[in-house]
This record gives structure tokens, sequence and C-alpha cells, in this order.
């Protein structure tokens, strides 16, 4: 019986020696036991990181300095003359010719180009013909009223001289009436004049017209017409000059996000940039907040058109060019300020449970949370609106005095994304303010 037993003991170890080759050799348990072992290796390094004493803290910090600070809102938009004249005709026709190119300077009413004149000059020969004959027909008509007013007269002073016996009464009548008749004729013929007078200066208006002039002194931007090319007037017609008066006085057009609009004031100064030129900044002064929106119809996206004014002395801007400005907002020079990453530092101490949220292995595997840093709130250090930065808000940081972290409360002012100002609180220019630490382990 001892011997049977002894049997099934060494068939019971072969059996758990060939599941074990069994289970190392299936795809799944090979990921359990890899898996299981780096749990084993993650558990020691808790147990080496959570029992080996601290020796102390090291610091990372930066002194607070002085510098000169500014707030700006970016916007970008298009450099263009400051005073521009889109020329168009009045009247359709032919081009005759162009005497004009791109970038040739104009004078005030120097020929662009002319029109075909022959219709328009033979209807202003045919005007000329109406007057003359309107006016022929006045004296025509004052020669009869004259002729009226004697016969008129005439017949009064027989009248009267015979006591009333000759001539006739219908005589005396017509004669009236035919008075009445030639003045009523001058009247008219004077009012064929004034007609025939307006219609002479409507040709010639017109003829005036086919002539395109310059009605500035500039530059030639732009020129959309060809010698024999047949334009057609319109309410929408194409613009065949664009002129600019002068290059040196230029405008910039951006536009400002509806967040930023409500602190851009006209006479701010502004700086920008232009692709042409990289490395070089431009300077400008807002001029002009448009009251209309430039929402376009396909975005949700609201903004509001901002002209700046540029002094373009050198001529290195050209129309059309694109521009990222940088409008200053607010500025403090000579501020007391600090690096932003101290705003959000908390001394680990006070802010590991709170911030981590977990203790023991997982807690200490999981990489720490900063304060503030959960849904829905604030990160401390976290720009606010310009507004708010303005007015100034309370914080705490710290400083390293005598080798020791000590809270210090101050209140800041605006901030640039990387420096914040302070405004008041205990820190002097030099005090090393912390923006980091590292516990050192044995």
């Amino acid at each position: 019986m001892q011997q049977v037993i002894r049997v099934n003991n060494e068939q019971q170890e072969q059996a758990r020696q060939l599941g074990l080759l069994q289970a190392t050799a299936n795809p799944k348990l090979r990921w359990l036991l890899a898996a299981l072992l780096l749990l084993a290796g993650a558990g020691g390094l808790w147990w080496w990181l959570g029992y080996q004493p601290e020796t102390g803290m090291m610091y990372k910090t930066a002194p607070a300095k002085r510098m000169n600070l500014a707030v700006t809102v970016t916007a970008t938009g298009k450099v263009s003359p400051k005073d521009k004249v889109e020329l168009s005709s009045e009247l359709s026709g032919i081009i005759e010719e162009v005497f004009v190119d791109y970038n040739d300077r104009v004078s005030e009413g120097q020929k662009l180009a002319q029109l075909d004149t022959s219709k328009i000059g033979a209807t202003v020969l045919q005007r000329k013909s109406s007057l003359r004959s309107a006016q022929a027909q006045v004296k025509t008509a004052r020669a009869n009223l004259e002729e009226a007013q004697l016969n008129h007269q005439y017949y009064q002073n027989v009248w009267a001289s015979s006591a009333g016996k000759f001539p006739s009464q219908q005589t005396l009548d017509n004669a009236r009436i035919t008075l009445a008749k030639a003045e009523a004729s001058v009247e008219q013929a004077l009012a064929s004049v004034d007609t025939a007078k307006a219609d002479l200066e409507f040709a010639e208006s017109d003829l005036a017209k086919s002539t395109l002039v310059s009605p500035i002194d500039g530059v030639v931007l732009s020129r959309s017409v060809e010698k024999g090319q047949t334009v057609a007037s319109s309410l929408s017609a194409p613009t065949l000059f664009l002129l600019a008066r002068d290059l040196k006085a230029m405008e910039l057009l951006v536009d400002v996000d509806e967040a930023d609009i409500g602190v851009v004031k006209v006479g701010q100064s502004a700086t920008f940039t232009v692709d042409a030129y990289r490395g070089r900044t431009f300077t400008a002064r807002t001029e002009q907040i448009r009251l209309a929106t430039t929402e376009a119809s396909t975005s949700t996206v609201v903004s509001y058109q901002t002209v700046l004014s540029v002094e373009n002395d050198d001529l290195l801007l050209l129309p059309g060019m694109t521009a990222v400005t940088d409008i200053r907002i607010a500025s403090a020079d000579n501020a007391l300020v600090i690096d932003n990453a101290a705003l959000r530092y908390r001394p680990a101490a006070a802010a590991n449970t709170a911030a981590n949220g977990s203790s023991g292995m997982v807690g200490a595997l999981l990489p720490r949370r900063l304060p503030g840093m959960g849904r829905g709130e604030k990160k401390a250090g976290e720009e606010n609106s310009v507004e708010e930065q303005l007015r100034g808000r309370p914080a705490t940081i710290w400083v390293l005095r005598n080798n020791q972290p000590q809270a210090v409360e101050i209140k800041t002012g605006i901030s640039n994304g990387a420096f914040t100002q302070v405004i008041s609180g205990d820190l002097q220019e030099g005090d090393l303010v912390i923006s980091d630490a590292v516990p050192v382990r044995s």
C-alpha cells in the first residue's frame, strides 16, 4: 500500500511539471506571468521610494527682477493705402488708348485712358445745331411779338380817336388774342433754347467723360483695361484703375476678436511684422474701431475691424501685405516681475495628498497633480482677462529665505504669459522665488 502511494506522488509531480511547461507555451499565460513580474517590480520600487528617508529638498528658484512688461492683443490683417481711388467708366464704349501702366506716378487731371468719341462727337454736333435752331425760333417769336404789339396799339389808338366807332370789337379782340399768342410763342421758344442747351451740356459732359483722368496725385496700383477693350457702364461697372494718393501714409486693417475688442482703444500703440521682412518690427497706432462686425456667414467667429495708421517713409510696405499685429493694451516700465511658474508652485508637504488624490503604491506611481488642476478649476498662475489683470489680484508665492521656503502674500498685475508683475507685497528685487522642488533621498 505504501508503494502505491509513492508511485502516485511521483506521477503527480511529473504532471505538475508538464502543466507548467504547457502554461509557458501558451502566449496568454506568458503575458500574465510577465505582468505579475512587472507588478512585483513596481511593488519593490514603491517600497524603496516610500521607505527611503528624505534628507532634504532641492529647490528650483528664479530671482525677482525688474523689466519692462506689456500686455498685447494679437490680430492679423492687411496693409492698405490710406487714401485710394477706384476709377471706373461712366460710359460704354471701346478703349481707344491707354496712357499709363502699373506703378506710374500720375498727377490730378492727367489722362489715363481714352474711349472712342466718334458717336459722342456726332451727338455734340447735333445738339449744337438744335441749340442754334432754337435760338433762331426765339428771334422769330420776338419779331412776331413786336408786330402783334404794334397792331394792338394801332387798333387801340383808332378806337380812342373814333370815340369807339372804329375798329369793331371783334377786331380789337383778335388783336389782343394775337398779342397773347405772340407772347406765349416767345416763352416757348426760350424754353426750347434752355432744353437745347441742356442737351448740349449733357453731350459735352459725355465727351469729357470719354477721357478717363486721374482725380488725385498718386500712383497707379492696378490697371484692368487694354487698348481695344469694350467697357460697359452699369451699377456694377468694373474697376479700370486703382490709384493711391501716397504710399508713405498707409493703414493696417486687422480683425480683432470679440473677446478682446473691449480693451482695444483709439490711440493705443502697436507693433507688427510682415513675412517680407522677417525679424523687422514696424510701428502703428490705432485710429478707428469700426462698429460693424466682420462675422463670416460660414463661421461663428465674430470680430471687429480695427484701423491702424502706419508711417511708410521708406516705402518698404506694399499694399496687400499680411501683417501680424500686437496692439499694446497695458504696459509697466521697470516693473518688479516673477516667473509665472512661481504662481503655480505649492510645497509638496501641503499639497501632496490633496493634489494627488490618492495614496499608497498606486498614488506613488501616478504623476503628482498640482493644485487647481481639477476639472472646472482655474490653474494657479493661469492668465486672467486683461480687465482682471489691470484690477490686480491676490496670490501666494514661496520665497527661499535662509534656505527655507517662506510663504509671501502678493498682489499681481499684468502678465505677458511668461512673467507677471508684482504690484505689492513683501518681495524685493533679487529675492529667490521658488518655482519647483524635488525631494533628495539618501
